[in-house]
């Protein structure tokens, strides 16, 4: 997949000089050092890509409103059941448009070139000190219509879900593994979209979600009961993705270490924030 690489950070790399070797700050050409060694290009291209792919912190930012998207979602659908089992009609419809605000809520956050571009500029601040750096791909607009599709068919799965679950098609601690027919797919096709700008890390999210859905069906004592019954589904939808979120966090400070080095530069001490 062809993409472009942006790094307007000067004090990490500037960009490559005519027969491979690098360009410090100041314009002046470096050696290339040997393979894997200081100044390498090759090597200096692979790790500003790791890093770029892993800076999460926008995701971490992200997660805190989906976690509110989310008591909407799952406390509206819970409410909305019992008041549909206590012949609650008018708050039956009540909680069931707070759960599908949430459900649009979240589309909107989810899709990238829409909410997630908003929330990406929110959080950006938190780089300020290193820099932009960001990964191009083909934005065409057979993505968009995936998006979309997408999008539509999540939204269209929640109401369904919470339709069966007020109706007693399916016990209520099977909410989890239910959602997981739909909400791990629905984590692949994003990730598949905002390629090649997220890194492979991104697929531990759905992939702890399955995990956990498999357990319960299984039988496996990871319930929570009684007041404590949200964690049922907070835990896999924010839990593991911030988690992941650590992770790919983590990945990509290694991966800025390594650019420092390849690059030789003497950033200040400063300069990481301990982020």
């Amino acid at each position: 997949m062809r993409y472009k690489l942006y790094i307007t950070n000067f004090k990490i790399i500037v960009g490559f000089a005519p027969g491979g070797s690098v360009m410090d700050a100041e314009g002046n050409k470096q050696g290339t050092g040997g393979q894997g060694g200081p100044g390498d290009p090759r090597a200096i291209g692979k790790w500003a890509r790791i890093y770029a792919q892993n800076r999460s912190l926008s995701v971490a930012v992200a997660l805190g409103f989906f976690a509110v998207v989310f008591l909407m979602i799952s406390g509206g659908s819970y409410l909305a059941g019992q008041a549909y089992l206590s012949g609650h009609r008018v708050m039956f419809g009540v909680w069931q448009m707070v759960a599908l605000a949430g459900g649009v809520a979240c589309i909107y956050l989810a899709i990238p070139w829409w909410g997630g571009k908003r929330l990406r500029t929110f959080a950006q601040y938190l780089y300020d000190r290193e820099g932009n750096v960001a990964i191009s791909g083909k934005n065409t607009g057979k993505r968009k219509v995936i998006g979309a599709v997408a999008a539509v068919l999540f939204m269209a799965c929640i109401v369904l879900s919470m339709i069966l679950e007020a109706r007693d098609y399916f016990p209520h601690r099977y909410q989890q593994p239910c959602s997981a027919i739909f909400m791990v797919p629905f984590l692949v096709v994003i990730w598949i979209l905002i390629r090649p700008a997220a890194s492979w890390l991104m697929l531990l999210w759905p992939a702890l979600y399955g995990l956990h859905a498999v357990l319960i069906v299984a039988g496996m004592p990871i319930l929570f009961s009684g007041r404590w019954d949200c964690i049922n589904m907070l835990l896999p939808t924010i839990g593991y993705g911030l988690l992941t979120t650590l992770v790919m966090h983590i990945y990509s400070r290694f991966a800025l270490g390594r650019l420092r080095h390849l690059a030789r530069t003497d950033l200040p001490a400063d300069a990481d924030r301990g982020w």
